[in-house]
């Protein structure tokens, strides 16, 4: 059960890629996702059977987070799930979402009374990232560490930093919560998000080796940028008999959880 979030990192790639947008800015004007579009972007994230109350944070998280960017998530249905396992654990995970889904309905995250930018992510490294919003708190997580893809390693060739053309890394910034922040190079300083896409980078929870060759092994702790709710240590927090409610209000400091119809 421990492994259920490796499924969301095989069928649910764009979840790694979604935390690097930015996370800062005004709201665009878009509609309040239906329930029925909500439950087929959980249907998207993975086979497995979590706890209801992890299903049912991930679920308020996902329609607030679709709230403020849009109908930009991937979608899944029940077929792509019995596809992939069994016509008999696709009908029980099918239904444990739709509950999830449907329990919260209507349920969005705010901070003084409007909608968030609710981010989110694979896994964290003991806390997750500092946020410019202030709900994106720098908060502790469960020891995250048994996540499959929690230790990563990516090579970034001479050549590769070359054709970049900013010329050779000169050294990385961190944070108060540990997170690189910013990467130095010769010719200018760019937001580590920029890094990350550029280069395949997994987190910002990283640290520069440089090799023989004039490349660096970048080695990272946990997945995504670290903004927001934890998908694996919300699954660890409702083990621990966590309310959905206060999952989120752990992940995003100081919001609420309103019904808006």
């Amino acid at each position: 059960m421990r492994n259920f979030l490796l499924l969301f990192l095989l069928t649910f790639i764009f979840v790694a890629l979604v935390p690097f947008y930015p996370s800062v800015g005004e709201k665009e004007e878009h509609p309040l996702p239906s329930d029925e579009y909500v439950l087929k972007v959980m249907l998207g994230m993975g086979t497995d059977l979590l706890p209801d109350e992890a299903l049912k944070a991930i679920a308020v998280t996902l329609r607030t987070y679709t709230a403020f960017h849009g109908n930009v998530l991937p979608e899944g249905s029940l077929e792509d799930i019995c596809a992939s396992t069994s016509a008999e654990h696709g009908e029980k995970v099918y239904a444990a979402m739709k509950n999830a889904v449907y329990a919260t309905s209507g349920e969005y995250i705010t901070y003084g009374g409007k909608i968030i930018n609710a981010c989110f992510h694979l896994s964290s490294n003991q806390v997750t990232a500092e946020g410019k919003e202030p709900y994106l708190k720098s908060v502790s997580t469960p020891d995250e560490r048994s996540f499959p893809g929690f230790y990563g390693e990516t090579v970034i060739t001479y050549e590769q930093i070359l054709s970049f053309g900013k010329g050779k890394i000169k050294g990385v910034s961190y944070g108060g919560d540990g997170k690189a922040k910013r990467v130095e190079f010769e010719k200018t300083g760019i937001e580590v998000s920029e890094f990350i896409n550029t280069f395949n980078i997994p987190s910002v929870d990283f640290s520069l080796h440089l090799n023989s060759d004039g490349g660096y092994t970048v080695l990272t702790k946990g997945e995504g940028n670290g903004l927001g709710l934890s998908l694996y240590g919300t699954y660890l927090l409702s083990l621990e008999g966590a309310t959905y409610k206060q999952i989120i209000c752990r992940y995003f400091q100081g919001t609420e959880i309103t019904h808006i119809i």
